[in-house]
């Protein structure tokens, strides 16, 4: 690059502007400042030279960096003010920005404007609204966008389906995940690194370890290397599947093919032991990580605590505790719920209230999760009954009881309420 351009930045229209006006490209969130902002810009530019398409569509190019919908379509909606259409390539980057944003209903409100006004989507558009539903997380939806795709005579390429795939992986939903590989297949599109990532991915929401190691083998011999992604995907699925050996001598097939190791691979190995609250084992990958130069995060302090608050070691929670906080990781409420579980099943009610004290002093307030592990803990009788209203009441109790110590009647009155609909 050089000296000049190092300088500059390619807007949309081809022109090169200075890098101190970059920051005009960056659009504002509410309507007064937007409307101020394109004021200005539209202002600035009448004076050198008439505002045309592509300064529009710089501006809407930007708005869809930023992942500002509102921006982008107040944008848009300027330019067809000042008697511009948009073209194709506008309605793109407008959906784009919607996309980004995960606003999917605004996203199919520029679509049904672009049929409206009798312009032709092209494969881009169709691709871009699959993504807004993937964004949006809402898998069965970019499911409809993609079959419309071929309804509609459209081919969808490898960007169709892979973003198809990895919005249902994401979900965790494995069959619908495999259900479109197998049609991009059927379609003659050529599967990359990216979609075997994705259907491990699915393999390891789902717990399913066997099929993850499948498309792991399954990409090897298709020519593609697995990456840290691939490996970290198979170490995953192992450890939602209860398999602990198969986990750590994925690791150890990692470090033999000279793939990276990071703190998520190392994270995944821990998971396995803590599942099935192997303390010592936790202890010993975190020893390997520190070994390596990384320093174990709020994720890996939180996976030695779930280790021994399934086991009930409540000593060693309250010494990786102590750890966490030295090493200036702040707790959250993952790591509270812990800590009242950890006391709890070692017997010691009293730290469990005095925990669950300390997160309502925090700022940090109950949910489900700990209302749910102080009632196991209160029932000293597995079953119905009785002793399961009464270990309903004491959880609710106690919880209670921590924001009437704090003054907070918000909060007090909240769980009352939950607990007169118990």
């Amino acid at each position: 690059m050089t000296r000049a351009s190092s300088r500059a930045y390619l807007n949309m229209s081809g022109s090169w502007e200075p890098r101190h006006q970059q920051n005009k490209r960056i659009p504002p969130n509410d309507k007064n400042s937007m409307d101020k902002w394109l004021d200005s810009l539209i202002n600035e530019r009448g004076n050198q030279n008439p505002v045309d398409k592509a300064f529009f569509h710089s501006l809407i190019h930007s708005c869809a960096k930023a992942g500002n919908a509102r921006a982008a379509s107040a944008c848009t909606e300027r330019m067809l003010a000042t008697g511009i259409q948009p073209t194709t390539v506008t309605i793109n980057s407008v959906i784009d920005a919607c996309a980004k944003a995960g606003n999917l209903s605004l996203a199919t409100r520029w679509w049904d404007w672009t049929i409206k006004q009798g312009l032709e989507p092209n494969g881009i558009t169709y691709n871009t609204m699959i993504n807004a539903c993937a964004q949006a997380r809402d898998a069965t939806k970019a499911e409809w966008w993609i079959q419309k795709m071929v309804d509609d005579g459209r081919s969808p390429c490898i960007v169709s389906f892979s973003t198809v795939i990895d919005a249902f992986a994401k979900t965790g939903s494995l069959s619908k995940a495999e259900a479109w590989f197998q049609r991009m297949q059927d379609f003659g599109v050529g599967v990359d690194a990216v979609i075997y990532n994705s259907l491990i991915n699915a393999c390891a929401k789902a717990g399913k370890p066997c099929k993850a190691e499948h498309y792991l083998q399954k990409m090897s011999g298709a020519g593609l290397k697995p990456d840290e992604k691939s490996y970290n995907g198979v170490i995953n699925a192992c450890a939602k599947g209860g398999a602990v050996e198969r986990a750590e001598s994925w690791f150890h097939h990692m470090q033999a093919n000279s793939c990276k190791i990071d703190t998520i691979t190392f994270g995944s190995v821990m998971h396995a032991s803590a599942r099935v609250g192997n303390v010592e084992r936790v202890e010993h990958w975190i020893e390997e990580m520190q070994r390596h130069g990384l320093r174990p995060n709020l994720v890996c302090f939180n996976t030695i605590l779930h280790a021994c608050a399934h086991g009930g070691a409540y000593k060693k929670a309250l010494l990786w505790f102590e750890r966490m906080v030295e090493a200036r990781i702040e707790p959250n409420k993952l790591s509270y719920n812990n800590m009242i579980n950890a006391s709890a099943k070692a017997g010691d009610f009293a730290s469990a209230e005095q925990w669950l004290q300390a997160m309502a002093e925090r700022n940090i307030h109950p949910d489900r999760i700990t209302y749910m592990t102080l009632m196991r803990e209160y029932q000293p009788v597995a079953g119905r009954g009785q002793a399961c209203n009464d270990a309903a009441q004491r959880a609710y109790g106690a919880i209670v009881k921590a924001y009437v110590n704090l003054g907070n009647t918000k909060q007090v009155k909240h769980w009352l309420a939950e607990m007169a609909h118990a």
